[in-house]
């Protein structure tokens, strides 16, 4: 039998439903979904073939038909892109409907620059043909063939008009990793064309061994200790079922997103037969790392990790079994992809693993082991590496804790002794460096890096959240406090956007209370969670600077937002671009109801690094992070009908206490 057009797209759309039926609507997007989008692409004539693809994704379905879903039903799979063409103007959006193999919308935003491509490797190819820079170099006595390039985007500090893919250029010696000091060029990658050259007389730029990290050279000197091997003869105590994950009472759902990195899903705690919500979506959809020293270069160097150079499809790294993640992890794929839109697997994108957590509780011989469940994603970012890392434990809270490791960032200056005085053709202030002296004539640049999360909170229901600040305080000493020691918890509910953007504070312990106000424990109380900051810093950058108009979310440390679809990342959707501005500021200037709503609760993860010379040619691992801790989400701590494993029971059975005088004692 002849089939018609028509039947033959009702088969295909059969077909795509019945694939999705055994699936969830969050699941990431497949290598075949991926192909078909660019395929529905070309065969629309929606790209010329010129195209380079920032992000390809799952378009998330609208939350209200994620909640409503049942699994084995048919559900909304859509994939959204974005792209660029060297030869238009601004990034085109597409929406691909791959259920119906169609295009449902297309739009093209102008005057906006999209992410880091390694199609701007064009920088060596631009500079080099120009004159002046390469009499810049031999003025120097730097041949042009002796260097490559790097680059980086120049934000509203550019020249080049708006829209246009303008990145500031600076030269590095071959073979030993040493910039160029004081020279660089604004760059048009649009017109393939050098704007300004910035030369800097008098900066360091001689050629020196600095040390530079290389991993081919690693040489194993020191003996180890023994080995610490982590074994479950049993196998894991979780289960994995695609993307959703079951262990203790936990429920949840992971992905790997292209631009985000790693997402936390359909968060949920099995309480005594009932499935209670937590949280709906938990990410970091963006983070800044700003560089103190007040050359054109490094005030340029605020990467904007996620927005430009994607913590998924750039820069995710498959995890090292045994170092990374213990022995007994489960390692788990994801599908990234090209910049031509071709699909690929990373192996061991995902770390799943069990891990002691330490006494989960004690009191006089008695006592509980706690066990965690672990998923971790690494990403290196140039000359940084991040591991983040969601900790679910028994207890109900959720850990989540960034790891900070890599090569620092350096520069090249005249000094050779950390006692030295500045030189004067160095950047310093007052006599002060701008860095640390980690190897002679290579300064390690005093620097920051703030991590946004994004953490919908749907506790036991996503409409009736509310955010009260917990802040300690001390009752005035006098006749209601006679002896000058009681202290009490002064509870402040957030009703507008504006009023909850905060910032923490340890004089008063200062916490953040997320409740339902519509659901109590049986004491009472709303049921909640707490947000619990950890390490912080505030910003050196003041409000009037450029970094902050794109950087707005730098001006708080928690923001609290109504949840409406589009608001997923914090510095808006193409942070690259210059003079265009989008994000937390904008969104929460309408000052919108968050008191008994759908709310999501920013916290910006703040450090500021001091590099040691310990941390150089590489750095060891530094750990920051903060913590959800249930507070009134149960009645009683949920853990009392734990039981210790077999083995510690065999092992360590009770023995009674004896006199210091009973000689059996030594055998005990």
């Amino acid at each position: 039998m002849r089939k018609t057009p028509i039947l033959c797209a009702m088969l295909m759309l059969l077909v795509s439903l019945r694939s999705h039926a055994q699936t969830h609507p969050l699941d990431p997007l497949t290598a075949a979904e991926m192909r078909e989008v660019v395929q529905v692409l070309k065969d629309s004539k929606t790209i010329s073939g010129k195209d380079i693809f920032n992000i390809i994704n799952l378009k998330e379905p609208p939350k209200a038909e994620v909640l409503a879903w049942q699994p084995g039903t048919p559900y909304r799979r859509e994939a959204f892109t974005s792209f660029y063409d060297y030869s238009k103007n601004g990034v085109t959006e597409a929406v691909v409907n791959l259920n119906a193999h169609q295009v449902i919308s297309v739009k093209n935003i102008p005057n906006v620059i999209g992410m880091g491509l390694e199609a701007d490797s064009v920088a060596t190819a631009i500079v080099r043909k120009d004159q002046g820079w390469v009499a810049a170099l031999a003025k120097r006595g730097i041949s042009i063939d002796s260097v490559t390039h790097r680059s980086i985007f120049t934000g509203d500090m550019g020249m080049a008009p708006v829209g246009h893919r303008e990145q500031l250029v600076i030269a590095r010696r071959k073979h030993n990793n040493v910039d160029v000091e004081g020279l660089m060029a604004y760059t048009d990658f649009t017109t393939g064309k050098i704007l300004k050259i910035v030369d800097e007389p008098g900066a360091f730029s001689d050629a020196v061994d600095l040390n530079y990290w290389n991993q081919d050279s690693v040489k194993d000197t020191y003996s180890i200790p023994h080995p610490v091997v982590i074994t479950q003869p049993g196998g894991p105590s979780f289960e994995i079922k695609g993307h959703e994950i079951n262990f203790q009472n936990w429920h949840l759902r992971f992905g790997v997103d292209n631009r985000e990195g790693l997402v936390i899903y359909d968060v949920k705690y099995n309480d005594q037969g009932k499935a209670r919500s937590v949280m709906y979506r938990g990410s970091m959809p963006e983070m800044v790392v700003p560089y103190g020293s007040p050359d054109l270069f490094q005030a340029s160097y605020n990467f904007f990790d996620a927005g430009e150079y994607r913590l998924g499809q750039g820069v995710c790294r498959s995890l090292s079994p045994g170092a990374d993640a213990p022995e007994n992890a489960t390692y788990l794929p994801a599908i990234l992809h090209r910049e031509n839109g071709q699909p690929f697997q990373l192996d061991r994108a995902v770390a799943v693993y069990e891990e002691y957590g330490g006494v989960l509780w004690r009191h006089n011989t008695v006592s509980r082991r706690a066990t965690n469940l672990a998923i971790k994603y690494y990403t290196m970012i140039e000359n940084y590496d991040y591991a983040f890392t969601w900790r679910f434990k028994q207890d109900g809270t959720i850990d989540v804790d960034i790891e900070l490791t890599g090569i620092v960032e350096v520069k090249g200056v005249h000094r050779v002794n950390e006692q030295d005085d500045p030189d004067k053709n160095d950047y310093s202030y007052d006599g002060h460096s701008f860095g640390t002296l980690v190897h002679p004539h290579v300064e390690a640049i005093n620097h920051q890096h703030f991590f946004v999360f994004r953490l919908d909170m749907d506790i036991d229901g996503a409409n009736n959240n509310s955010v009260m600040e917990m802040n300690c305080k001390l009752v005035p000493p006098g006749p209601k406090n006679p002896y000058a020691n009681a202290f009490y918890v002064q509870h402040s509910m957030f009703m507008k956007e504006k009023e909850a953007q905060r910032d923490v504070n340890y004089q008063t312990a200062r916490n953040w209370h997320i409740v339902n106000n519509n659901e109590h424990n049986a004491l009472g109380g709303d049921v909640g969670y707490m947000l619990m900051p950890g390490l912080q810093a505030k910003t050196f950058v003041p409000e009037t600077s450029l970094l902050r108009k794109k950087a707005g979310f730098l001006n708080h440390q928690v923001w609290v937002t109504q949840y409406h679809e589009g608001e997923e990342y914090p510095a808006g959707k193409y942070p690259a671009s210059n003079k265009v501005y989008d994000g937390l500021p904008e969104w929460t200037a309408k000052n919108r109801d968050i008191g008994n709503n759908d709310i999501v609760v920013w916290y910006v993860a703040g450090i500021t690094h001091i590099v040691r010379p310990e941390e150089w040619p590489i750095m060891p691992v530094h750990h920051m992070g903060f913590s959800l801790m249930p507070f009134g989400f149960f009645s009683t701590n949920p853990t009392l009908g734990l039981a210790n494993p077999d083995f510690l029971k065999e092992q360590f059975k009770p023995v009674e206490t004896k006199q210091a005088d009973d000689p059996a004692l030594e055998h005990q």
